[in-house]
């Protein structure tokens, strides 16, 4: 399941994402007709938030920040999507959010995806 957020919402649902889910371990990757699928190999670190920059009346910016665990943990990524022209979520079967995919206006999309958490045995 998936679902377009509304561009007047971009603001209030990226805040409350933000909150939804922070720390969950993520990875990102960025699809591109010219780069192809970048991210592959990427590391997956917790969720610190996200961001919109809609200062420019013409175009509008989001910020993906991830970052380590805990004071030891210093690993920080932060990835800006210019010109986002779309903000799609996509919910796993249990309703949960699995994934952020932001689109920019010259078509490259960046995907936010969370790590899933493995089965538990029914009989525990």
């Amino acid at each position: 399941m998936q679902g377009q957020i509304r561009t007047d919402d971009w603001q209030k649902y990226l805040n409350d994402f933000s909150r939804r889910n922070a720390g969950r371990t993520a990875r990102l990757e960025v699809l591109s007709e010219n780069l192809g699928v970048q991210g592959d190999d990427v590391e997956k670190l917790p969720l610190q938030g996200i961001t919109l920059d809609n200062r420019s009346s013409l175009t509008a910016s989001v910020e993906i920040m991830l970052g380590g665990g805990g004071a030891a943990d210093m690993r920080h990524l932060t990835h800006t999507v210019p010109r986002v022209r779309r903000i799609v979520a996509k919910f796993g079967p249990d309703a949960r959010e699995d994934a952020l995919e932001i689109e920019s206006e010259d078509g490259a999309r960046t995907l936010l995806v969370f790590e899933t958490l493995p089965e538990l045995p029914e009989n525990l």
